[in-house]
């Protein structure tokens, strides 16, 4: 479609002077215009205005329909200066683009880029800075520009003044504080999201048009943003603050700030299936990495609490050894796993000075001659105490993958311009990094592709810990919420599966539903490296593991077939000439029709592993195979906290 910018209309801002009626007008009073601009998406059905009346603000419409309604936009720095209240539109520019990427690490291999943007000039008295605007089919996004001639200079930026005021009191999913995004997402009313509180991204919306998901991407040197409540359906911004309270960014002009986005679907299946944060991130900065190779993940004895060969450390005290390490390394090498995860506890403060229990000679060498490559685990703090180089050398030499980073607990701009430096440290030694304890994903895998996956997700650790934390309806929730962001290390694979009322914290780890529905966790959440976290003793002859043997984790084809917050999701995703199908559940027994129309008129054969119907053992899967085409329409029945998971091979 043809780029859509409309001036709306003229409004008067300062009225002509009224005089009594009883006296004679002796001329005529000045008159200045506020100007409106709309931008409309590709596909025509969604549209941003921008309007400098009363202030700088924005609205949403969806089909015609207002989602948000005029809702301020601003920067005030430490100086005193507020850029937005009182901004006039001094001119504006246009451009569209409609183009694609490959994204190798991803839920499809071709990712259409398309979208029309808006560039706004904005004067506020004697300053000068911009406002970009960008309409996508599937969502809207702004960033602030602050370039010389808002004579800014070096600043430091103290708020951040941008709202997103919706048209009513609408159902949400907010994120509940946390420093590393480890957090539920509640189901709410916008008026009951918690005043005062950084809300950890994204925010999702139930309008009466579209879903919305509130969020954030490019983040490159700034803070990051958190959602904050008003008691209204007004939801406000906050920045993390830097590391010394001293304001929330500090830079010099020209700077550009993170995207705000705005992500929509008409329906939940449409949202999940964007790809709006990667498609804001800026492009790969490394160039080719032949080395960064997606793959699946053995961890170590720490998830499950016992190690047999330190039996004195258990719980979260638990750890591997050499022994344990090659025991690990070798199912892996039998289940076709590329990964193996070396984790805490292997030294005692400088990761190169191994602690006597690992070996780590003699646990590379096992690994090398079984064609596994080992993730080595590094408290944030140590790394940055040992020195980059010296760490990621020694890594090199030892021949490890990548490393796991852990416990950065911030979105601090020092923080996150640490990650920054990390990864670039991380490449010159060609290591992919996985990051723990980490901030929600922004798009920074796209622009450093070895940033292969990370944490910022309350994941299946939490079965280990006090609480329970790690429910059913958490997990049914985050496909909507924490997993529409990106790459997310949930852990998911645990094989003590029990019914919720079942359910104890012990050593080995229990998980919460059926084994069916941690098989299709591997494909519903998304992680290019995927970390399974169960023991060899509980996979190896147990029913459903063949699910995992050479199982992908990029994908070159997605579909959301069945979506609804909270309650269910059927997702089918195509590496090669194989489709996995993934189906799970929330905490009421479901029934689900599935078409398979996704088959385009191919047949092939179903390898199906199935909830028990009887739902009386949660460890049971039922296996058996079918054959299948685009005709087919599968009846699933799943039990409280169920899941269901498929395999179509031969499709052609």
């Amino acid at each position: 479609m043809k780029l859509t910018i409309i001036k709306m209309k003229t409004i008067c801002r300062t009225h002509s002077l009224l005089l009594s009626m009883t006296l004679i007008a002796v001329g005529c009073a000045s008159v200045a215009t506020a100007a409106e601009h709309q931008l409309v998406a590709p596909g025509g059905g969604v549209k941003v205005i921008v309007s400098d009346a009363g202030g700088l603000n924005y609205r949403v419409e969806v089909d015609g329909k207002t989602v948000l309604t005029n809702s301020p936009l601003g920067l005030e720095f430490q100086d005193g200066t507020k850029l937005g209240p009182k901004a006039v539109i001094a001119g504006t520019k246009t451009a569209s683009h409609d183009g694609s990427w490959e994204n190798h690490f991803g839920k499809r291999l071709k990712v259409r880029d398309h979208w029309q943007e808006l560039r706004l000039t904005l004067q506020e008295q004697d300053r000068t800075f911009g406002l970009i605007v960008r309409a996508y089919d599937d969502g809207v996004a702004f960033r602030y520009d602050l370039p010389v001639a808002s004579k800014l200079g070096h600043f430091t930026l103290t708020k951040e003044l941008t709202e997103f005021r919706f048209t009513e009191d609408n159902r949400c999913w907010f994120g509940e504080e946390s420093p590393c995004a480890e957090n539920h997402y509640p189901e709410a009313k916008l008026s009951t999201i918690p005043p005062g509180k950084w809300n950890t991204l994204p925010l999702l919306v139930e309008t009466p048009a579209a879903y919305v998901a509130v969020a954030e991407a490019d983040l490159l040197d700034w803070a990051g943003m958190f959602t904050t409540g008003t008691g209204s359906e007004n939801v406000g911004v906050k920045l993390a603050s830097r590391n010394n309270w001293h304001g929330l960014v500090v830079s010099d002009v020209p700077r550009v700030s993170p995207w705000r986005v705005l992500m929509i679907g008409r329906t939940a299946a449409d949202l999940v299936n964007s790809d709006l944060i990667a498609n804001l991130a800026t492009p790969n900065r490394l160039g080719d990495l032949p080395w960064v190779k997606p793959g699946v993940c053995a961890w170590d004895p720490w998830w499950t609490g016992v190690n047999t060969n330190l039996p004195q450390f258990t719980g979260l005290d638990a750890r591997g050894d050499t022994a344990s390490e090659k025991e690990y390394i070798g199912f892996a090498a039998e289940m076709g796993w590329q990964y193996q995860l070396m984790d805490w506890n292997w030294y005692k403060t400088d990761p190169t000075v191994p602690e006597p229990h690992m070996n780590v000679p003699e646990v590379f060498a096992y690994a090398r001659e079984r064609g596994v490559r080992l993730f080595v685990w590094m408290h944030s703090k140590d790394l940055t105490a040992a020195g980059f180089e010296k760490v990621f050398s020694t890594m090199e030499k030892w021949g490890a993958a990548g490393v796991k980073v852990d416990f950065m607990n911030s979105d601090s701009q020092e923080t996150v311009k640490w990650y920054e430096d990390v990864l670039i440290a991380a490449a010159k030694h060609k290591l992919m990094v996985d990051f723990h304890g980490a901030y929600k994903p922004t798009g920074l895998a796209r622009t450093y592709p070895n940033y292969i996956t990370q944490e910022g997700v309350l994941g299946n650790e939490y079965n280990k810990l006090d609480g329970n934390r790690c429910t059913l309806q958490h997990t049914i929730t985050l496909p909507f919420t924490r997993a529409l962001l990106g790459p997310m290390d949930f852990t998911p694979g645990g094989f003590l599966n029990r019914k919720p009322a079942d359910f104890k914290m012990t050593f080995p780890a229990q998980v919460m539903g059926t084994r069916a529905r941690q098989l299709a966790m591997t494909v519903i959440y998304p992680s290019p490296m995927l970390v399974l976290c169960d023991s060899p003793a509980n996979y190896r002859g147990q029913p459903g593991v063949e699910f995992f043997r050479n199982l992908p984790t990029v994908w070159d084809e997605t579909v959301v077939l069945n979506a609804e917050v909270g309650k269910s999701i059927v997702i089918a995703r195509r590496s090669g000439d194989r489709w996995f199908l993934a189906v799970m559940n929330g905490e009421a027994t479901t029934t689900l029709n599935v078409p398979l129309n996704f088959l385009d008129q191919k047949q092939g054969v179903l390898h199906r592993f199935a909830d028990d119907p009887k739902f009386s053992n949660y460890q049971t899967v039922l296996e058996s195979t079918a054959d299948v085409n685009a005709q087919t329409v599968l009846t699933l029945i799943l039990a409280p906290g169920g899941g269901f998971a498929g395999i179509i091979s031969n499709a052609k």
